[in-house]
């Protein structure tokens, strides 16, 4: 985004800052941007401070205060460093409940040469922490199964596939772009992956490497898109990842954030959801302007009557 626009969008936008947690010296901590007269999210992100760059536990260390250590089940001997951050309140017209920031010091599998090299994974969690807690992966036989349940293609960009061996305790296993240069030994810096378990959609997420993050990026890319989405709310056309020159933060954010309706493809009850409890509080409570994007699945196209008279 030109700096001109920039500026303008945060003249129209208010910034709400949301729970921080101490990471390496410094810390990270969840944000949001909402429409400053209606309320409307237009940006979701975390920001990084220059110091939690620095003193990040190594892979034999400790746990943070307010951090987990977790083994991986990729077959390495390394683990991960979870940093759990609650959004704004603000946030609840969003498709995003949390954010799940994980330190990898030695990286992780499952490609040779691509993923060991130490990174964090930038989790948007879309469930609930109790349901992501709940993912032990601690049954094989159980944990197989459901790890094997993938959520309805719609819910996923085309060209997104299960990456084998991806599953993880408290996340769920991983989708990625398999034509992506960033698959490729020696070229991972930022990809951008979906994850899922037990065939719901969990979470959409950036993965950076450290080096890339102290590089000062100034990075901005529209995000593959799905074609159906399994909760209404605030879904991203793209992400940013920014050195923040005044305050020397590293922004990762979720951007251009577009109102998107719940539906449920493939079914064969031959029925949608068309108004989830989310939808029914922008339309009836917040009573957000309709989008000119907003997807509503063609059985629901009879209820827009509806929620034209609950917005007007």
């Amino acid at each position: 985004m030109p700096a001109s626009q920039a500026n303008a969008a945060s003249r129209e936008t208010k910034y709400i800052k949301g729970e921080s947690r101490q990471v390496g010296k410094g810390e990270v901590f969840t944000w949001i941007r909402v429409d400053k007269k209606t309320g409307i999210p237009t940006q979701l992100g975390i920001s990084v401070t220059p110091k939690a760059m620095q003193g990040l536990p190594e892979d034999d260390g400790q746990a943070q205060a307010g951090s987990l250590k977790l083994k991986l089940i990729d077959g390495s001997p390394f683990h991960n460093f979870e940093y759990e951050l609650m959004f704004p309140e603000e946030a609840d017209r969003t498709a995003f409940s949390h954010m799940g920031f994980n330190w990898n010091p030695e990286g992780h599998g499952p490609l040779p040469g691509v993923f060991y090299e130490p990174h964090f994974d930038v989790h948007f969690y879309m469930a609930t922490p109790e349901y992501r807690h709940s993912i032990t992966n601690d049954s094989l036989v159980d944990d197989l199964h459901v790890q094997n349940i993938e959520p309805p293609r719609p819910f996923l960009p085309e060209a997104y596939k299960r990456a084998p061996n991806t599953s993880e305790p408290r996340m769920g296993t991983h989708y990625a772009d398999m034509t992506s240069e960033q698959l490729k030994p020696g070229k991972f810096d930022n990809i951008f992956l979906f994850g899922g378990h037990d065939g719901n959609v969990l979470f959409w997420e950036p993965m950076l490497t450290r080096d890339y993050l102290l590089s000062k990026p100034n990075f901005h890319e529209k995000i593959q898109q799905p074609q159906a989405f399994p909760v209404s709310g605030y879904y991203p056309l793209s992400y940013s990842v920014k050195h923040n020159k005044k305050t020397g933060n590293i922004d990762i954010s979720l951007d251009e954030l577009t109102l998107r309706a719940s539906s449920y493809p493939n079914n064969v009850y031959g029925v949608d959801p068309c108004i989830d409890s989310r939808m029914a509080d922008i339309i009836f409570k917040y009573r957000d302007a309709k989008p000119e994007g907003l997807l509503i699945p063609d059985k629901c196209k009879s209820l827009l009557p509806v929620i034209e008279k609950g917005l007007s």
